[in-house]
């Protein structure tokens, strides 16, 4: 009986609760397999008798995949994981992910070294990556807590791992993959110097296989042409809206009121990419350098990046769904790093902290010390890459980089019914056309393709501030309930969110009690509550 519950702790999600829809996140991540087959498959991999090993422990549970460690008699441990069954793309994850491992490896990056994998059906009952165990620890949440000295420090080896990145030469743009790992019938570019054995394949990201994109036959890359890869991503969607596309709500139900609680047209959002598409080819730049092909970490994030006592890096893990993309779309500051939303950070200006530090408030001395790192981890960040990393400061200074940058991610990301982004970022492009499009051989700026009246204009810049002020809203009342932004929280805090999202409904809705249809759209579209995601 207790190996039974063992076992089922090994196959569900354990970290964490839902406050809602949490049936359906649990089912997304239950992953049943033969512990003892993975067990072998470990042993096997260092070439030791399963007897060797001493035990067996679930030790990480992330978005995407369950990590398990494997400790043998003499000390040493194996990493075992497996993704969950609702993980995409199946296959290609894994064998991309294995690929890019010992690729950027070879070049220095610290990474897991892969002692084994199966990409392919097996006794196992499941996908699986075994791999060594790093030294050191995540930083994780102590990213928050470190000096300033010891931030830099971190700073400073990130900027150096990734100039070796950006020096790296790629034929193409698309994934990575050991070329035994592809069918022969699927579009492949080798990479130089492998002998064949690795090469560029298609897109390994999510939104390729989002839903039933993977269903799709489209082209997926590799690509050698930057305009290829500004538009496939787009085609993509306008092929799965014409084949699956309905009209729905926007999936954040907060937004769902600023719509008038609306079911939200496809076709409004295939007209937007139609538009894009005749955008995109201005949008490549002519400065060749920004079209070289570039990999990096696709999720640099404090759980990602293992350091020692003394915050030396000793290793980045978590490569899953790596991209290789044109300079100019793949750089950008990592989400940890950046602090665009602040205008002195724009600025690129030292920060300090205020001049009434000391006398403020205890409260008010926490968010200037968070506004201060904030500050420090972007000014700094932005400092060494300019200094020592060319290749990335050349594409982050120039001017529309930022906004070609989300116009391709906007145009690329899965449809859930909303439209916004990409229409405000369409006008951004027509706005700042004169700086974006190359001249003609004459020196002329050839005419926008798209041309939009002020009115429209006026109408998303509205919508767009609309979802900001919700955005903004909705960061404040996850804070308060003590959730992320999908209603995850720690287990320990379970009951106390649930009780204190119970209080706000019931203030929510004593607020609009005096329209019957405002109550009914708030409580039908209420964003803490269980509810179909499909609609």
């Amino acid at each position: 009986m207790e190996d039974i519950e063992n076992n089922r702790k090994l196959f569900e999600y354990t970290l964490g609760r839902w406050i809602y829809n949490e049936p359906r996140r649990l089912a997304e991540r239950r992953l049943v397999f033969n512990v003892g087959e993975l067990m072998k498959a470990a042993a096997k991999s260092v070439n030791r008798p399963t007897s060797d090993i001493t035990s067996f422990r679930k030790i990480a549970e992330g978005g995407f995949n369950r990590v398990f460690d494997i400790s043998m008699k003499d000390g040493s441990s194996i990493l075992a994981r497996l993704p969950y069954p609702s993980t995409l793309p199946r296959r290609l994850a894994v064998a991309s992910e294995v690929a890019t491992l010992a690729f950027v490896r070879s070049y220095g990056i610290p990474t897991p070294r892969v002692l084994g994998y199966s990409v392919n059906d097996n006794a196992v009952g499941a996908e699986y990556i075994l791999m060594e165990k790093l030294p050191g620890r995540p930083i994780g949440d102590a990213w928050f807590d470190l000096s300033e000295q010891e931030r830099l420090k971190v700073l400073l080896q990130i900027v150096k791992l990734e100039i070796k990145l950006f020096t790296i030469g790629l034929p193409a743009s698309g994934s990575m993959y050991y070329a035994r790992d592809l069918s022969p019938s699927t579009p492949k570019i080798n990479i130089p110097g492998s002998d064949g054995e690795l090469c560029i394949g298609p897109y390994a990201a999510l939104r390729w296989w989002f839903g039933e994109r993977g269903d799709l036959d489209i082209d997926r890359g590799p690509h050698d042409d930057p305009r290829l890869v500004l538009q496939t991503p787009a085609e993509k969607e306008l092929a799965w809206i014409r084949a699956y596309g309905r009209p729905r709500f926007p999936f954040k139900r907060a937004y769902r009121e600023t719509f008038d609680y609306k079911k939200q047209d496809p076709e409004e959002h295939a007209n937007s990419l139609v538009e894009y598409i005749r955008l995109a080819p201005h949008l490549v730049p002519t400065c060749s350098k920004l079209n070289l092909p570039v990999l990096r970490h696709p999720d640099l994030q404090p759980n990602n990046i293992f350091i020692s006592e003394d915050f030396s890096i000793t290793g980045l893990i978590d490569w899953q769904h790596s991209l290789a993309l044109p300079t100019f779309l793949a750089a950008g500051m990592p989400n940890l790093f950046q602090n665009y939303d602040d205008e002195k950070s724009m600025s690129f200006v030292l920060p300090q902290l205020p001049d009434n530090f000391e006398s403020m408030d205890e409260d008010e001395r926490a968010r200037a010390q968070e506004q201060f790192r904030r500050r420090h981890v972007h000014f700094f960040y932005l400092g060494f890459t300019q200094r020592m990393n060319e290749p990335h400061w050349h594409a982050l200074e120039q001017e529309t980089g930022l906004l070609k940058r989300r116009i391709f991610n906007d145009a690329s990301s899965p449809w859930e019914g909303l439209n916004t982004p990409l229409q405000i970022d369409i006008v951004r492009v027509s706005q700042n056309w004169s700086k974006i499009a190359p001249a003609d051989s004459d020196g002329t700026i050839p005419a926008c393709p798209i041309m939009l009246r002020e009115q429209e204009v006026q109408r998303r810049a509205a919508l767009d501030e609309s979802l900001r002020e919700v955005d903004s809203e909705m960061e404040r009342i996850n804070g308060v309930l003590g959730i992320a932004s999908d209603g995850w929280t720690p287990n320990e805090s379970f009951e106390s969110a649930k009780e204190r999202a119970r209080l706000i409904r019931e203030e929510g809705l004593a607020a609009v009690s005096d329209d019957p249809w405002l109550k009914e759209m708030t409580e039908q579209h209420w964003p803490f509550d269980d509810c179909n995601e499909d609609e």
